[in-house]
């Protein structure tokens, strides 16, 4: 919690770390219903502290939540010619993306959006589709 509380971005791998340790967790209590894919590229970039934790907290508990069986969700990171680039897809229930986007009620991500463009000049961008899952990219 002390990464917080930094004004610095944090190099990828220690923030990755981070997310296994709490997916360690997500996967004492689902066991098998829950799948984790990795597909890391390159890891020598920096984000701001538990930029990545809480997106992919978001696609366990909104996006497999609400399925009978389990999901899987996906982690990689790869690198453009311009940018790095972070996504975090599920293949879970999905959210109509038309039926209006409160962000008062998704402070977390307005959060997270917030430290990614102030310390990093960065992005983050969030698709889906009903039944077919959500995307969270972090550029």
């Amino acid at each position: 919690m002390d990464s917080l509380s930094s004004k610095s971005p944090i190099h990828f791998s220690k923030e990755l770390e981070h997310v296994k340790n709490y997916l360690e967790l997500e996967k004492l209590r689902f066991g098998d219903d829950l799948e984790i894919e990795y597909d890391i590229q390159v890891e020598d970039f920096f984000l701001p502290a538990l930029t990545l934790q809480p997106i992919v907290e978001n696609a366990i508990k909104h996006g497999l939540m609400g399925l009978e069986e389990g999901g899987i969700v996906t982690i990689s990171a790869y690198e453009t010619e311009k940018y790095y680039m972070v996504e975090v897809t599920d293949d879970g229930v999905g959210f109509d993306m038309n039926a209006g986007y409160d962000e008062t009620k998704h402070v977390g991500i307005k959060n997270i959006r917030a430290r990614i463009e102030a310390m990093c000049g960065g992005t983050l961008a969030i698709e889906s589709k009903i039944g077919s899952g959500t995307k969270a990219t972090i550029k």
